[in-house]
């Protein structure tokens, strides 16, 4: 946070102005807007104010100022890689426009900032006043040399230097020239391009297509988007350095109301062709997409609009599962249960440091798909977990939990299985624990098994149920602990016992 006589939005704003700065020129109306509300800002706060760069963030006093912004810490590391440690701007003599030619130098590449002198030699070519970089305050620009009259033989050696004035007001033009470009003309030439000339053609239709977004034309973009997708298919196997471009255009172009746009898109898509087109689009812009294809599945009420959000995660594979991971702690528990689905259906081991987490939520419903998302994970990185879910409190979980253990064919798993089986109350989860006991077929299992497989006593008949489970896990292990165990039950009184037997026997799997 700023220091406590500066709102920490004022900082904040300054560094959105600089982002605004890379796009816009300086009479851009979006840009003056900004611009007018900082002016007021800092008249109303008087004084001096002093900005401590440091290239991850900025200071005001000893506190940070909008500490996780993107635009501040964008803002700070320019500044940074312009040398610069400090600003201070008087504000009595900073003004909209010499904050706006400021902001503009600031966007200039180091390059070009080096070329005029440095960063106070930039703010001295663009006329700024009332900003001290450094503590040193930019002297008024000196006039540009003459150029040097031709020798006689023709050949003129001496190169006549610009102003850094005249470097300003080129790279002001330039930005102009934006709202004049065209942007499918541009994907043309971009397709045609040498090497040489892809790189300046790829900043060319970033700068349009934000200039046309900020017009209110963010149709024109998706649409541009859309067919640069189907470019870097095409040229996919084609030429790899074509496609390397149009691929670093289509992810420059994708701003966020672009891939909003596309998301919202993906939702109402009622064709399949439509689908699978958005989904590759997403695709190709890569890990930006994740955060508001999650958002959007939160919202969607709509069982085809989840279902492709959801599908789409998928696809994004490990793409998505830093970015999924902070869902995990949302208050709402639908949002961290469809977040435990995906990464069940990711199937990463990256996911499971998130389940440790869920499979002790309190929601049940949020427990169980974390128990389903580590049964199709498998392995023995799972079984820790589903050991821990074997002993919830709901007795649907517990069974899930076994049957997962089971699946996982860990032999790790035996010793604890029946130790639960010793103490499970209800009568489905102990099914689950004994058919999970005849899928890990270790013969530590054969003793429990069979007493599970007899009638019991006269006060505590088992259920048929039960014993016909037993009697098939028991098959299931085999060997030579189990066959007298089997022959024993082969004349019980129970039909369903009978048919269990002799099927074990038989050496049938069971069902």
């Amino acid at each position: 946070m700023a220091h406590p006589t500066v709102p920490p939005s004022l900082i904040l704003d300054l560094a959105k102005g600089y982002t605004l700065s890379e796009f816009y020129p300086v009479t851009h109306p979006t840009l003056e807007q900004a611009l007018g509300k900082l002016e007021r800002d800092l008249l109303a706060l008087g004084g001096e104010l002093r900005i401590d760069v440091d290239p991850v963030g900025l200071r005001v006093g000893k506190e940070w100022a909008a500490w996780r912004s993107a635009h501040v810490t964008r803002f700070a590391t320019r500044l940074a890689g312009h040398g610069v440690h400090s600003l201070t701007l008087k504000v009595e003599s900073v003004h909209a426009d010499g904050l706006g030619r400021f902001l503009s130098a600031a966007a200039l590449p180091p390059g070009v900032v080096r070329a005029a002198g440095g960063f106070v030699g930039a703010l001295s070519a663009a006329e700024v006043k009332g900003i001290l970089v450094n503590g040193v305050a930019p002297e008024p620009a000196a006039p540009a040399a003459a150029p040097a009259a031709p020798r006689q033989d023709g050949v003129n050696f001496d190169v006549a230097l610009w102003s850094t004035h005249q470097i300003y007001e080129l790279v002001r033009q330039t930005a102009v020239r934006v709202e004049t470009e065209d942007l499918e003309a541009l994907r043309l030439e971009l397709l045609t391009a040498g090497e040489s000339q892809r790189v300046e053609l790829v900043e060319r239709m970033r700068q349009t297509a934000a200039w046309t977004t900020g017009q209110g034309r963010l149709e024109e973009v998706v649409a541009l988007v859309l067919r640069l997708r189907r470019d870097a298919e095409e040229a996919a196997r084609r030429n790899p350095a074509q496609r390397a471009a149009v691929m670093l255009a289509l992810q420059k172009v994708a701003s966020r109301a672009v891939i909003d746009e596309l998301v919202a898109r993906l939702g109402k898509a009622r064709s399949e062709e439509e689908r699978a087109g958005l989904q590759s689009t997403l695709l190709h812009v890569g890990a930006d997409v994740v955060t508001p294809l999650v958002r959007a599945l939160t919202e969607a009420k709509d069982m085809s609009a989840r279902r492709a959000y959801r599908d789409a995660l998928v696809a994004l594979d490990k793409v998505g599962i830093p970015l999924l991971a902070d869902m995990i702690g949302d208050e709402r528990w639908f949002v961290v249960r469809n977040m435990v689905n995906i990464l069940g259906e990711v199937r990463s081991a990256e996911a499971l440091e998130h389940f440790a987490r869920t499979i002790v939520h309190p929601d049940a419903r949020v427990r169980r798909e974390t128990v389903l998302a580590l049964t199709k994970l498998g392995g023995e990185e799972s079984v820790p977990l589903l050991l821990k879910a074997v002993a919830d409190p709901d007795p649907d979980i517990r069974g899930t939990a076994a049957m997962g253990l089971g699946l996982a064919r860990v032999p790790a798993a035996v010793a604890p299985l029946l130790l639960r089986l010793g103490q499970e109350s209800n009568a489905e989860a102990e099914l689950e624990i004994i058919r999970a006991l005849g899928r890990l077929g270790d013969p530590r299992a054969v003793p429990a098994l069979a007493e599970r497989a007899g009638s019991g006593g006269w006060l505590s008949r088992r259920p048929a149920a039960q014993r016909v489970e037993a009697i098939r896990a028991l098959g299931a292990i085999g060997g030579d602990r189990v066959r007298p165990v089997l022959q024993g039950l082969a004349g019980d009184k129970s039909p369903e016992v009978r048919e269990a037997v002799q099927r074990a026997l038989q050496g049938d799997p069971p069902t």
